[in-house]
């Protein structure tokens, strides 16, 4: 018997299985109640938003195939109407599957009506994941369970209440979930998985601990969209801290004339990052004009940094200045984005976000949300001097 022939057709064979296992995915996803319901994956893929609902179903099985460049985050989404809550507005719709597609054979276990239960089996990231995956499942179904049943009593202060109390139970499994993705992270810090994890706590950790949990975790996907995210709030964090001198903003006000806030040193200064979407920035509003005029002749000045959505940008924008009489500096940041992006330079991820200078143009303090907690009493303590 010719070993070396033998051993030799066993190497190409699995040199063949590995390229093969290596072209692209198969999902396979056995689930009860399907009956007339549709499917589709969603995920990016680079900067390409795919979604997909081409696939194939044969005695029960719907079979998904495809090809990614790198393992992505992907959504498994039921389309059925019927699970999701009607309101005045349009409808909220039910969860969907959060996992990992990668190039592998992924097997999906679950029921239709409830997707963000299922079991996902195959592929490292998702083989990782599920030693926490039943735990996040049942927060999930909690929360959902509560929503509907918020909008399930018709009657106004019933529902008021209902949606209040959800609400709070929404924060309450927040932070459970964020446990349990924290420990997952220290647990897993070679894990994808942890990536993932980190990129989605950028506004709720503080620099250090963000800083410290990053550096923890594997080289190997610190090329990934994950880690980018994570790197640019660092270095955002870091060019905006307390101290640093504010970035140049290289933009226009409402009337095109450059605002340059080299031009406003010897005032302190309030950049106020908001939107007309935004009803805790609108909010905000009355409280800063009562600062406005209380302070401006003393030298203090607001320049207003808006960032929009939509095609219409820039007519909602000087609409709500119009409707909330906002008479500082205005600036669109939607205009001109693709040369200089406001709201990334400066690290904004949460609005209202207020961003106060000194008469030298250094940072002194960042407040975050319509209350601007401190920001008061930093003004009273400044002009008192």
């Amino acid at each position: 018997m010719n070993y070396k022939k033998i051993a030799g057709a066993l190497m190409l064979m699995a040199g063949s299985l590995y390229a093969s296992a290596q072209q692209g995915y198969t999902i396979k996803a056995a689930l009860k109640n399907a009956g007339d319901a549709k499917f589709l994956m969603a995920y990016m893929d680079g900067k390409d938003f795919v979604i997909d609902s081409n696939y194939t179903t044969e005695k029960g099985i719907v079979t998904f195939k495809g090809k990614v460049n790198h393992p992505v985050l992907c959504h498994f989404i039921t389309r059925n109407m019927a699970l999701n809550i009607k309101t005045d507005h349009g409808y909220i719709p039910a969860p969907g599957l959060e996992f990992f597609l990668s190039n592998d054979l992924i097997r999906i276990t679950g029921d239709a009506n409830a997707i963000y239960k299922a079991s996902v089996k195959g592929g490292q990231a998702n083989n990782d994941w599920n030693s926490i995956k039943a735990k996040e499942a049942a927060i999930t179904d909690r929360n959902w369970q509560a929503t509907l049943l918020s909008y399930k009593d018709t009657v106004a202060a019933h529902q008021q209440a209902l949606k209040a109390k959800s609400r709070e139970l929404r924060e309450q499994l927040s932070e459970e979930q964020d446990k349990l993705q924290t420990a997952f992270i220290q647990s897993h810090p070679k894990s994808l998985v942890s990536m993932y994890f980190l990129a989605n706590m950028v506004n709720s950790l503080d620099l250090g601990k963000l800083e410290a949990a990053y550096n923890q975790l594997d080289a190997a996907y610190k090329t990934s969209e994950y880690a980018k995210r994570i790197e640019d709030k660092l270095a955002a964090s870091k060019a905006t801290s307390i101290g640093k001198t504010a970035i140049p903003l290289n933009k226009t006000d409402i009337n095109g004339n450059p605002v340059n806030l080299q031009a406003l040193q010897g005032k302190y200064v309030l950049l106020d990052f908001w939107g007309s979407w935004c009803g805790p920035c609108r909010q905000s509003h009355p409280h800063l004009k009562e600062l406005y005029n209380q302070y401006k002749s003393a030298g203090f000045e607001i320049v207003g940094i808006a960032q929009e959505q939509g095609d219409d940008a820039t007519a909602v924008w000087k609409k709500a200045i119009a409707e909330d009489g906002l008479p500082w500096i205005q600036v669109l940041n939607n205009t001109g984005i693709e040369k200089f992006d406001a709201v990334k330079a400066y690290g904004i991820t949460a609005f209202p976000t207020k961003i106060l200078l000194d008469k030298d143009g250094k940072i002194i303090g960042r407040y975050v949300g319509q209350e601007a907690e401190g920001l008061t009493e930093k003004l009273t303590g400044l002009f008192k001097k």
